[in-house]
């Protein structure tokens, strides 16, 4: 009896050891981001910069749907509304695109982030990925359940860019896809 009790102790610590390791190296946040891993994995109204935002899972950015709007490969105007309530977002970004956003130390705006062409030059290209599940409308038509994807890069100088973005990023590559809707814009780097 006094083996299986050791025993059982030992394993208790080992499991509370591997745990311990497991939660410090890389968890997520209450909102969705593991900045050690470079992923947010949560609703989109928790994406906001300013987390908690407004305190409103239901808004991004203090709006109730995310607007996009962008020319496919046949040269098609779209528009694309995410309702924000409910709607899940994934999102990485590489190691260059956290040191310009966040920094060293994961913290927005305090100082210590580096300018997109520094980023780039030390950590390679700057990209960020999005993939969104949710309800919305595709060019005025209602969707309970469409998915979005976009990849944005850091170009600098967006000219000649068809969907640039922030000034100096362009998407590169956009998927809107809902029942019976197949959106798709690809466009390679100057």
């Amino acid at each position: 009896m006094k083996k299986i009790a050791i025993i059982l102790g030992c394993a208790v610590m080992l499991v509370g050891m591997m745990a311990s390791r497991v939660m410090a190296g890389g968890a997520f946040d209450q909102w969705g981001y593991n900045y050690e891993a470079r992923i947010f994995n949560g609703l989109l109204g928790y994406a906001d910069e300013n987390r908690p935002g407004d305190g409103n899972p239901d808004t991004y950015l203090g709006s109730s749907t995310d607007e996009w709007s962008f020319i496919t490969n046949d040269g098609v105007y779209h528009e694309v509304i995410f309702n924000v309530a409910g709607t899940k977002l994934v999102m990485k970004w590489s190691t260059a695109w956290h040191m310009h956003v966040f920094g060293p130390d994961g913290i927005r705006y305090n100082g210590d982030e580096m300018s997109w062409a520094d980023a780039v030059a030390q950590y390679g290209e700057a990209w960020c990925t999005n993939h969104d599940v949710g309800s919305g409308t595709i060019d005025g038509v209602t969707y309970e359940k469409m998915r979005g994807y976009s990849r944005i890069v850091w170009i600098g100088d967006t000219t000649g860019y068809t969907n640039p973005i922030w000034g100096s990023c362009a998407i590169v590559h956009k998927v809107v896809n809902a029942p019976g809707v197949a959106l798709v814009f690809d466009e390679p780097l100057h």
